[in-house]
């Protein structure tokens, strides 16, 4: 039985939560060395812009560490910028540690014990189209680039059969975006540079395609086609598990399935409180059991209020409680409730001022003293007289 580790979306940033992810990437460390993989891939998007040497050592740390326990192979993600990930491949490890950085060309898979890797790093138009003419227009430019992409697949398929004629396990690791996937919120990407769809992919011919660049984890063709999801949460809308996902193999090289191993990401706990009628702070944000859940987790904080309460709400002060009782972080969403005033009839037939004001109180179901009265209609005799 073969066995390989798939990863990515690390978004090795300092103002990220560095050290949740440190504690996530270290559980991975512990959880594929147990399983014995045979091959560790990370699909793209290792940094989250460009590197600073703080990142870089957390990730060096965690590269060298990921190949003493197996062969290391990473593709370029959207996010990592150009140059940025060629110095991890000159690191001295155990075991080989490779960046490819190119989609793999006729005869330049890399190889590792019995598994072939293709890369199909991160690509967009401007890759295509870059040598075209300015003059040339939108839709000469779209047909070129999906030509250009076809191209491109019919020499990763030639490449995948060659592999597997040698007797090797083709697979592929790349970092695109699938017609079709969804996001931790369960909307449905569109228009975000190249799409593939799963049969395109499919039809490379690899016996296992790992996937990079959606953060939640979902695959097609009974796994054999797959994002592994981020292993960290990178946001408040990523709610679901996290984790990273073993893949097996038989004797034979051919797919066996694939398996979701969780990962001891930091938990999302979202808070609800209806202030509408009263804006509520301090304790009155939540019940005792749901303040024994805030520590250590990442809050999200949501109220609803109306739009003439909204002033009477410190912010400041609410997401300090909840960072003082352990909120790792605190993201805090007003859903304001707009008033639709409607006027009464009776107050528009009304022809007085008097008049109408009885009627306004009438539609209120407020009543006032015979001495109120006698005060009002002063009032109003006044003002009508001078009106």
């Amino acid at each position: 039985m073969l066995t390989l580790a798939h990863t990515s979306d690390l978004h090795v940033c300092e103002h990220l939560r560095p050290a949740d992810l440190i504690v996530v990437l270290n559980a991975f460390l512990a959880d594929v060395k147990a399983q014995a993989v045979d091959l560790i891939v990370i699909a793209g998007d290792l940094f989250d812009r460009r590197s600073t040497p703080e990142e870089r050592i957390v990730l060096a740390e965690f590269l060298q560490e990921a190949a003493s326990i197996a062969g290391v192979f990473i593709v370029k993600g959207n996010h990592d910028v150009a140059g940025d990930l060629t110095i991890f491949g000159r690191l001295e490890t155990h075991l080989p540690l490779v960046v490819m950085d190119r989609p793999t060309l006729p005869e330049g898979a890399r190889v590792h014990g019995r598994f072939g890797i293709i890369a199909l790093p991160w690509a967009d138009k401007s890759h295509f189209v870059s040598h075209l003419d300015a003059g040339v227009d939108s839709e000469k430019t779209r047909l070129m680039t999906i030509e250009a992409m076809e191209t491109l697949l019919v020499g990763l398929h030639a490449e995948a059969s060659r592999l597997r004629a040698e007797g090797f396990v083709p697979i592929l690791v790349s970092h695109l975006m699938v017609a079709g996937s969804v996001t931790s919120t369960g909307q449905v990407m569109q228009g975000v540079g190249i799409e593939l769809t799963p049969y395109a992919i499919q039809e490379i011919g690899c016996e296992y395609a790992a996937l990079g660049h959606v953060h939640k984890s979902q695959s097609w063709f009974d796994g054999r086609v797959s994002y592994s999801g981020s292993p960290v949460r990178q946001n408040f809308g990523e709610s679901e598990p996290k984790g990273y996902n073993l893949v097996s193999f038989n004797e034979d090289g051919s797919f066996a399935g694939l398996e979701f191993r969780p990962l001891p990401a930091r938990e999302i706990l979202l808070l609800e409180a209806d202030w509408t009628q009263t804006a509520g702070q301090g304790d009155a944000i939540c019940t005792p059991g749901q303040l024994a859940e805030i520590k250590g987790a990442l809050v999200r904080f949501r109220y609803r209020i109306g739009a003439g309460q909204l002033h009477t709400v410190d912010e400041d002060t609410l997401r300090r409680f909840l960072l003082d009782h352990g909120a790792a972080e605190v993201k805090l969403e007003a859903v304001v409730q707009h008033e639709t005033r409607v006027r009464s009839e009776s107050i528009g037939a009304s022809k007085s001022i008097a008049d109408k004001l009885q009627a306004y109180f009438d539609a209120k179901g407020m009543s006032i003293t015979p001495e109120q009265q006698a005060r009002l209609a002063d009032k109003v005799t006044t003002i009508e007289r001078e009106g």
